[in-house]
């Protein structure tokens, strides 16, 4: 990991939990990057598997790699924020160490940031998906697709379009959030909404990000019976309540409010359910169909069997 006086420095923030079997190709996919303003910092957040001997063992030959080995389990949002108080990059990027960044990657992701307004915050780009002995599945991105970017704060409140993996962030936007919100069970939403609302986002269209798909992913624990991840998805939508302008972002809200609402309904979080029915209410947003999820949360009917089946079977 060279050191350009050129070259902005970008810090790369590897997040491990139990990635033994991807950390080695992960890190050296930084490692060996065509860009050598490198800082990496591995976390990781108390592995129960054998990630932090193999992080000490492949680290031997990287002296001036930073680590930082949770004693018990923070997870992602309290792990990136030690490793962010340590950060000396102008860029920064999230990397979980099941994941391989193309070797071109943050070359090309600096070189058009530099070539910004001082506007934008985030660059993203396409990815590539494979799953857990690297064949590639799918690409995120269709090669003609339209991709919405600059201020695009409304469109994220509707849909989830960005992938975290591909995303290098100014480190001034993450200093401004004051980092990720702890209080959180995941980073993601809460991140495009609060950096969204000030910053603009620029899409970089080159496949530089290959995405690793595992059976025990965060995403996979968004279906289970009374799981955190839908409560933190309530929270964040109680903050775009707070933060929109307008009435257009308003109506952005309510039909994301109609889908975490099903979330509810189906993960049996009743509590959280209520919340969004106030919010619903307080935005004059209610339909036919969310007026009968309504008295499946009022009388806290339990359909998460249900829902479990109909995902297995799905995929």
């Amino acid at each position: 990991m060279g050191k350009s006086e050129n070259q902005p420095i970008v810090t790369v923030i590897a997040l491990c939990y139990n990635h033994s079997k991807f950390l080695v190709e992960s890190l050296s996919s930084v490692l060996h990057q065509t860009y050598k303003a490198i800082q990496l910092i591995v976390v990781d957040d108390a592995s129960e598997d054998d990630s932090q001997q193999k992080i000490l063992t492949f680290l031997q030959d990287y002296p001036a790699v930073q680590w930082i080995f949770n004693e018990k389990n923070t997870g992602n949002c309290k792990s990136f924020n030690q490793a962010l108080f340590l950060a000396k990059g102008k860029y920064i990027i999230d990397l979980s160490t099941d994941d391989v960044l193309e070797k071109t990657r943050i070359e090309k992701q600096v070189r058009y940031f530099e070539s910004l307004s001082d506007s934008h915050g985030v660059v993203f780009s396409n990815a590539i998906f494979i799953d857990e002995q690297g064949k590639i599945l799918r690409t995120l991105y269709d090669k003609n697709q339209s991709i919405p970017e600059g201020n695009i704060y409304s469109k994220l409140i509707e849909q989830s379009f960005v992938l975290p993996s591909t995303m290098m962030v100014k480190k001034e936007v993450l200093e401004e959030l004051k980092g990720y919100d702890e209080t959180l069970a995941y980073e993601d939403f809460d991140f495009w909404i609060r950096s969204s609302r000030n910053w603009e986002y620029a899409y970089l269209p080159e496949i530089l990000t290959y995405q690793r798909v595992v059976s025990a992913s965060l995403s996979s624990k968004f279906i289970q019976k009374k799981n955190q991840l839908v409560i933190s998805t309530v929270k964040v939508c109680a903050k775009i309540q707070s933060l929109n302008r307008n009435e257009t972002e308003n109506k952005s809200l309510i039909k994301r409010l109609y889908l975490v609402l099903k979330q509810c309904v189906f993960t049996e979080n009743f509590e959280a359910g209520e919340e969004v029915v106030k919010m619903l209410n307080q935005l004059k947003g209610h339909t036919f169909k969310s007026k009968l999820l309504c008295i499946i949360i009022r009388f806290s009917i339990p359909l998460n069997f249900i829902y479990l089946k109909f995902n297995k079977l799905r995929f």
